[in-house]
């Protein structure tokens, strides 16, 4: 239970606060938002119903910096709910395959005589209930059905340039069917002067903006610039969806106080997206009153070049965090390369926010490298690594064996691949757990003891990678204790000691995986692990 900000009284002048009901002065503090006092309980039951709107643990301010941010307004603990806020709308991601414009269900595998197509506007739905739907308003039917005599969308395997116009459109439509969410789509950054200097601004000119304003008729609706608005607030601010079912589709939904959160490459939360399109955002870490509340626009396993490249391509910004600043990457050597002169140093960039002009130096002795010789050793890695298939064990295994001498063993190709092996040793037809060698479990474990090391630095805490491998290693632990108990090869107390250590890492990752939507994968993963924890509590009692 918590209290009201708006109704906040003054402190007198030696910092003590005053009970924002009888201004006596005050015992306790709101535990909601840390902001408001009261001289006893009753006080604070008295003025929740006047508080409760507006107890938040974070509030919105602006810093020269990062501009408008959230911080805590209170100290928070890990896994505790920040915020909860549901989408002020949905669409395509820009370069998707024909999909359901209600569901986003993929067209890409659905016969002609299996699809609905709208009646008004002629687009492809999955079902009728679909294209009927309060998603695939009237309004945007009826801008759509200029189309109708110009579009066909007929190869469900191809992207067609009319879904780059879909989730622009939906913004502005607010302005007629949602005016006040419309207000908050608008107050989005769009970052116009600096998207007008890129190629995609052209993009935008020639697929988004002439085409609503000729083909659609809104001229009269909506000049170039506030187009170009909607499509600049989506880039900068909107965040990717995985709906459920719906494969490698992906869905972009736009949440305006979470776009309050600013970047840093190792984030202190996490967030859910459920099947709602409701987010909700936790500490992942302890969050201290007056930090800030950071996400993380970039993935957390790539290396400081490739971050800085996606973020300032995306997100318009130069990213000058702790991690990308320091050439070693928050000591993970995410990007390090090995020295080939000496026999223990790695080889890293002087200066990580130059990286296509920095030296590169070993840490140990004279060698060097510039920039461009690593640029290119890097780039061919990540061809040969990009060819590997999704389930070819061998190729990764492979790839990590050829390339050790070249490379730092955290190096974030070899981290990716590990990611991959991490659930493929288990789960592929070829290597399913109860056939893998004692050789092969233990490969298992190290890869995700391996993946833990780094994911401890770059995404601490509660977070999704913790828990799915915390999940993943305890299978293999749990298969080898027993294997080595039914040998002989450990007493009874060892064996119990064995697996005392497999319920604690499950208890972390049921946990952690708790946290995630039910009808995600790691919801599902979440819910296996909540059962195979319960399971090896029974065997520890009967022991």
């Amino acid at each position: 239970m918590s209290v009201l900000k708006m109704n906040r009284p003054e402190s007198p002048a030696n910092g003590s606060k005053l009970c924002a009901v009888c201004r006596a002065k005050a015992s306790q503090i709101c535990g909601g938002c840390g902001e408001i006092a009261y001289c006893a309980k009753e006080h604070q039951k008295q003025h929740w119903s006047t508080h409760k709107t507006q107890c938040k643990p974070y509030k919105i301010v602006f810093d020269e910096k990062y501009g408008r941010c959230m911080v805590a307004s209170k100290n928070i603990k890990p896994g505790e709910i920040i915020f909860r806020e549901k989408a002020i709308m949905t669409g395509p991601k820009q370069g998707c395959l024909p999909c359901c414009l209600t569901c986003y269900t993929s067209l890409e595998n659905v016969e002609e005589a299996s699809l609905f197509r709208c009646p008004g506007c002629n687009f492809p739905f999955c079902k009728e209930k679909c294209a009927k739907s309060s998603e695939h308003s009237e309004a945007e039917c009826l801008v759509l059905s200029k189309t109708k005599s110009r579009i066909t969308i007929t190869d469900m395997t191809k992207s067609h340039p009319v879904y780059q116009c879909i989730s622009p459109l939906r913004g502005l439509l607010l302005k007629t069917t949602h005016p006040k969410l419309f207000e908050a789509f608008k107050g989005l950054e769009d970052h116009n002067n600096l998207r007008r200097q890129t190629e995609f601004w052209g993009v935008y000119q020639v697929n988004v903006v002439k085409f609503l304003h000729k083909v659609c008729e809104l001229s009269d609706q909506f000049t170039e610039e506030e187009i170009h608005s909607a499509c600049g607030a989506l880039d900068v601010n909107a965040y990717e969806i995985r709906p459920p079912n719906s494969g490698q589709q992906r869905v972009l939904g736009v949440f305006p106080l979470a776009s309050m959160m600013s970047h840093n490459c190792v984030s202190n939360m996490n967030h859910v997206i459920d099947g709602n399109y409701q987010m909700t955002v936790r500490a992942s870490v302890p969050i201290m009153r007056g930090e800030q509340v950071f996400s993380s626009y970039a993935l957390a396993l790539e290396g400081t070049r490739e971050r800085r490249a996606l973020l300032r391509q995306s997100k318009l910004f130069e990213c000058d965090c702790i991690r990308c600043s320091d050439p070693t990457e928050c000591s993970t050597y995410l990007s390090a390369l090995r020295c080939q002169k000496c026999p223990t140093g790695f080889v890293l960039p002087i200066r990580p926010l130059e990286e296509k002009e920095t030296p590169w130096q070993c840490s140990q002795c004279s060698y060097k490298l510039t920039a461009v010789v690593v640029n290119r050793v890097v780039d061919k890695l990540k061809e040969e690594f990009e060819a590997i298939g999704p389930n070819e064990v061998e190729k990764f295994e492979g790839f990590l064996k050829r390339h050790a001498t070249l490379v730092h063993p955290n190096h974030f190709l070899f981290t990716s691949a590990r990611q991959s092996l991490s659930q493929l040793y288990g789960r592929d037809e070829r290597f399913l757990l109860n056939s893998l060698t004692m050789e092969q479990l233990e490969r298992k474990i190290s890869i995700c003891q391996q993946m833990l090391s780094v994911a401890n630095i770059v995404e601490p805490g509660l977070t999704r990678i913790r828990g799915v491998t915390l999940y993943e290693m305890h299978a293999p632990m749990l298969l080898m204790a027993r294997r080595t108990f039914e040998a002989g090869q450990c007493t009874s107390a060892e064996f119990k000691e064995k697996i005392e250590a497999v319920r604690s890492i499950l208890s972390e990752a049921t946990r952690i995986l708790s946290l995630e939507d039910p009808a995600s994968t790691e919801g599902a993963m979440g819910t296996a692990a909540v059962q195979a924890l319960e399971q090896i509590q029974r065997w520890i009692s009967s022991m």
